[in-house]
């Protein structure tokens, strides 16, 4: 059999001669989809054999892990064996992967290993931002990440995130609070239907939960108001700097175009000589310094002024179904009372998002401001005709006309539907990020 042939594998034994199936997976290059359960038997050092090398072709990716021991034990530790370069190697992929679904779980340990610590799989979680910013990851829509009790808000909060796609995400059993949520996930998610988050005590742990969901509803409809004052802040910040350089060049050298105009010299008598410079090589830019570029070129005076005046639009976000768990499997009526409390507090955080859209749409009428909004993924793709709107800092933003803005005020806001079916006897709501995970 040739192993072009090969397009899905499956391996989901947990003790396995973990050498064996790393040549043999380093045989099978043409793999769409691959399944993988890792259990004590492997070490990083198989992951190298098998995803050092881009694999162009792979669609799903799905790895478990169960590292747990019966017996107490310092070999991981000592050794530094961890499989960080997971996320390393799928980060360094080429911006050409076809990666659409990623999953990536820890199981929960066992509740007989608690009078001792159990090896862990991710040492650091800096990979993972590198991940969640690779150019690898532009095509995936599933994201699965679920690590027992780690808080990976602050590695998911990157400059540049590269998981624009992402329609389902999936954190279950990791650290995450109400805050989080508002202010990282579906900021940075801005395309995000459905979010999975079941035990990961999203919600208070006692048995009475009294206006919790309230807050909740109203954080998540605030959610693109947080995301858009922080890019028109590093907008802002970007801006400052380039004129403070500009500022500066023009004192420390006069004759430059930005300077003001002044009397030319006049040449003295003589002839020049032949091997005088028009430039200096002494004169090195600091990695850290901000590019000043003259008034003929993208980034000049006007791109600054440019900057300045930017106000981002706040958009409805796209989220349609929030899965999560509470202390106890709960009763229809309370399932009803928190939906309720749910999409009270998202119509209060809904009328924050009008008023501040309105405010906006008055600038843009008077002229007092230039506005954007964040580009869907395939308007990123599309050339800029303006040389003005080439610059990196709006490579993902588009500017909104006033007939465009009118129609976003007039678009229906409906609260997500709550699914706690991620608890053993409690219906799903239909089409909730749970079946639609089912997938992965």
């Amino acid at each position: 059999m040739e192993a072009s042939w090969v397009h899905t594998f499956h391996s989901n034994p947990w003790i396995v001669d973990a050498q064996i199936l790393a040549d043999l997976l380093g045989i099978l290059s043409n793999i769409e989809e691959l399944s993988l359960n890792i259990g004590t038997t492997f070490a990083p050092e198989h992951f190298d054999d098998i995803f050092s090398i881009a694999r162009p072709n792979l669609k799903s990716l799905s790895i478990i892990f169960r590292p747990y021991v019966q017996k107490a034990t310092y070999y991981q530790f000592l050794k530094g064996s961890y499989f960080d370069n997971l996320l390393t190697h799928v980060a360094s992929w080429p911006s050409d992967s076809q990666l659409q679904r990623l999953s990536i779980v820890q199981t929960s340990p066992p509740e007989m290993s608690s009078h001792f610590a159990q090896p862990i799989v991710f040492f650091s979680l800096q990979p993972l931002a590198e991940l969640v910013s690779s150019p690898a990851l532009r095509k995936t829509t599933h994201f699965r990440f679920s690590v027992p009790s780690r808080p990976i808000a602050d590695a998911i909060r990157t400059p540049k995130p590269r998981l624009d796609a992402v329609t389902l995400l999936d954190l279950s059993t990791t650290s995450v609070n109400p805050n989080a949520i508002s202010k990282t996930l579906l900021a940075q998610f801005s395309n995000l239907v459905h979010l999975i988050l079941d035990e990961c005590a999203v919600v208070s742990r006692a048995t009475e939960l009294t206006g919790e969901f309230s807050t909740l509803g109203q954080l998540c409809a605030t959610s693109p108001i947080d995301k858009a004052r922080s890019r028109e802040k590093k907008l802002k910040e970007i801006a400052v700097l380039r004129r403070t350089a500009m500022e500066s060049a023009s004192v420390s050298n006069p004759t430059t175009e930005t300077s003001a105009p002044t009397q030319p010299k006049k040449s003295k008598k003589g002839r020049r000589g032949l091997a005088a410079p028009a430039f200096s090589l002494r004169e090195k830019v600091s990695d850290n310094q901000v590019p000043v570029m003259d008034s003929s070129t993208s980034i000049g005076a006007d791109s600054i002024i440019l900057l300045e005046k930017i106000c981002i639009l706040p958009t409805q976000g796209k989220l349609q179904t929030l899965c999560t768990t509470v202390f106890t499997a709960p009763t229809q009526e309370q399932i009803d009372f928190w939906q309720g409390e749910f999409a009270a507090g998202w119509t209060k955080g809904s009328r924050s998002l009008e008023a501040v859209q309105k405010r906006l749409f008055s600038s843009l009428a008077h002229h007092l401001i230039r506005l954007f909004r964040f580009a869907t993924p395939e308007e990123q793709l599309q050339p800029k005709e303006d040389e003005m709107l080439k610059l990196p800092e709006l490579e993902d933003l588009v500017e909104v006309t006033t007939e465009e803005f009118e129609v976003y005020l007039q678009m229906p806001i409906q609260p997500p539907r709550l699914c706690f079916g991620g608890m053993e006897g409690v219906p799903h709501v239909e089409m909730c990020g749970h079946q639609v995970s089912w997938k992965l």
